[in-house]
């Protein structure tokens, strides 16, 4: 696991951020320890309004464990390493807060401890606990963690130089979220901007075209601010310390301040412009607006689960309870039970059945949420897809936007149209003027109505006007019906296009899981073959001979051996010449090779052949010789050589 630890103040801010449920999924408060009260949020201000009385400005300390993101983590797991983080840290004992958090198909838990204690030593004064290089302890128990799971250590923790140069630090990850922005794409656009310039010249030119100027920070000496006015450390974003910048850079004294940087960028940035940049970005929303339904859905079919899954199991266990008190017996029976010892044998099996049955429902609950992190991990894939497709549109935009505000020019956006002439009007206003009068012809209806009444008018006069009536009255229908009928061909539009978004979805999905399959198959044959090219040449490589494939082949032509010439050319040999080819160290050994090893090899036998028969011995008869004791064997070399003179033919 990997362990981001602080010591901290501030208990509301903390306590909202255990409970935030806008950006996890899920939030589940495991325990509240060591407290007056078993909610949170008071269990947080308790430790504040403890610390009070003491001169401690930081009296929380705060762990995030965070397992890799292929690891299936029980809570049993968790609770086992807060207890050894404890006792490393020498927290044993203290009031703690346990809570888990569901995010991006991943899991993590979040441990709160009070540091403030009653000292031994001091009369009962109040004291914090001193957490002297946590730091460094928790990363010793992070890595026995790693090799007790048998987890993949990440590049950084196996060696230091290998360490991400785009983590994130806490500062650089809150700043973006309160910016809107990706932090991993700042920083990677940062540093891949102040590589590839060499000067400050190159450096103000690389930020200008992505839409950053480079200025005079009021607390730190170099900052960028983009075109919305927010500002950025460098020293910080580019992990850089301040006199390197100053030796790139020059003296910060001589840019702009952030006032004047941000005072140019407002003039430059148009209403026209403010617009363009709202309008791709309400796009690129639209276009992800099916996308956070189906997780809004799903998330929401999740907690339903669940909170069903607690309902269920509170239930059972209210029934699992009364059975077990309905076991003993009560009046003259319960006192009998207690003096024969069948009291403390009931209350032992009771024990035990409820330690059974809470194991029983944590693997039910764990089973569920490993199964909706698995759900939910499918479509953090498409989610990634569609995430970095936005990242690249959001750095696009900002190349073109910071186009526009260095020449000082809009881009195109279609205008209201104004009226040229007044005897000529668009046809936009012939429209709107139509549907002016056809209006106010509609609030005349009842008028009209009113005067077919009045004795005045003529038959022809009253004709005319129901004419007029009618025609007005088939007019408005036919418009209601019109407008009808268009609002049910947008809506079945927008159904068609959201039914086509989700099959899309689907498709994606399935094509990431097939590429993570061929992927894990790819990984798996590449391990095998690596297997057992290591066992093929295991062999040899303990031995130290070369890796040449073993089979059977026939040297060639140029490197055969003429048996028949070198059997003769051994026999001319005397006893003395022969054993000396054989028993001398000085002989230089033959390189082996693939072509030269069985012509050698046969050298050797032969030679051998040779040497037993003019010993009288028969090499692979069936009449073999025994062989003397070793009390008797000859062991002297001209001995040897004149006992095989005499039997020489």
């Amino acid at each position: 696991m990997i362990f981001y630890a602080s010591q901290r103040a501030n208990a509301a801010e903390l306590a909202r951020h255990l409970l935030n449920t806008h950006e996890n999924d899920h939030v589940t408060v495991h325990e509240v320890r060591g407290f007056a009260t078993h909610d949170l949020t008071e269990a947080l201000w308790e430790v504040m309004a403890i610390s009070r009385g003491t001169r401690c400005k930081q009296f929380l300390f705060a762990v995030s464990l965070n397992p890799p993101e292929e690891a299936d983590v029980p809570i049993a797991d968790f609770e086992t390493a807060i207890e050894q983080m404890e006792r490393k840290l020498n927290l044993s004992g203290q009031p703690r807060i346990i809570v888990f958090h569901e995010k991006k198909g991943r899991r993590n838990c979040h441990v709160v401890w009070s540091r403030l204690t009653v000292s031994r030593h001091t009369l009962g004064r109040m004291i914090a606990i001193p957490m002297n290089h946590f730091k460094r302890k928790l990363q010793e128990l992070s890595y026995a963690l790693f090799l007790r799971h048998g987890w993949q250590l990440p590049a950084g923790m196996r060696h230091k130089a290998d360490k991400n140069p785009f983590a994130l630090t806490r500062e650089e990850y809150r700043q973006a979220v309160r910016l809107m922005e990706d932090a991993t794409v700042l920083k990677g656009l940062f540093k891949a901007l102040w590589e590839q310039s060499d000067s400050k010249a190159a450096f103000v030119t690389a930020l200008e075209a992505h839409g950053f100027l480079l200025a005079q920070g009021d607390r730190r000496g170099f900052v960028a601010v983009d075109l919305n006015g927010k500002i950025y450390s460098l020293s910080r974003w580019l992990a850089i310390k301040g006199k390197d910048l100053k030796a790139r850079l020059g003296a910060p004294e001589d840019l702009p301040t952030t006032e004047q940087a941000k005072s140019f960028l407002y003039d430059r940035m148009t209403e026209n412009l403010r617009r363009y940049e709202q309008s791709v970005k309400k796009q690129a929303a639209q276009k992800r607006q099916p996308l956070v339904r189906e997780l809004r859905e799903l998330v929401r079919q999740q907690r339903m689960e669940r909170q069903e899954l607690i309902d269920k199991q509170n239930t059972r266990r209210r029934t699992e309870t009364r059975i077990r008190i309905s076991r003993f017996a009560t009046g003259i029976s319960g006192l009998w039970e207690r003096a024969t010892g069948e009291h403390a044998r009931k209350c032992q099996m009771n024990r035990q059945e409820a330690k059974s049955c809470h194991a029983r429902d944590n693997k039910e609950f764990h089973t569920l949420i490993r199964a909706q992190l698995k759900e939910r991990q499918a479509l953090e894939q498409t989610l990634r897809f569609y995430r970095t497709e936005e990242q690249q549109a959001r750095l696009r935009l900002r190349r073109e936007m910071a186009q526009y505000v260095s020449t000082a020019t809009a881009p195109f956006m279609p205008l209201k149209p104004e009226i040229s002439a007044p005897d000529k009007p668009p046809l936009a206003a012939q429209i709107e003027q139509l549907e002016t009068k056809i209006a106010l012809l509609s609030g005349d209806v009842h008028q009209l109505q009113a005067s077919l009444e009045s004795n005045l008018l003529s038959e022809e006069m009253r004709a005319r006007i129901r004419r007029m009536i009618e025609r007005t009255l088939e007019t408005l229908h036919i418009k209601a019906i019109e407008e009808k009928q268009q609002l049910t061909r947008t809506e079945e539009r927008q159904k068609e296009v959201e039914r086509k978004q989700v099959e899309l979805n689907q498709y994606i999905r399935h094509y990431a899981e097939l590429q993570h399959k061929q992927e894990e198959l790819h990984r798996k044959q590449n391990a095998n073959r690596q297997f057992y090219a290591v066992v093929t040449h295991m062999s040899y490589s303990l031995n130290g001979l070369p890796r040449w494939d073993i089979r059977v082949q026939s040297p060639p032509p140029e490197k055969r051996l003429d048996e028949k010439a070198y059997v003769a050319n051994i026999q001319q040999l005397k006893n003395r010449e022969l054993l000396h080819t054989i028993t001398t160290t000085e002989r230089p050994k033959p390189v082996i090779e693939p072509e030269t090893a069985a012509p050698n090899l046969r050298q050797s036998v032969l030679e051998a052949k040779e040497i037993l028969r003019r010993a009288g011995l028969q090499p692979g008869g069936d009449d073999r010789r025994t062989v003397a004791p070793a009390r008797n064997r000859i062991t002297d070399t001209t001995a040897l050589s004149t006992r095989f003179t005499q039997r020489r033919p």
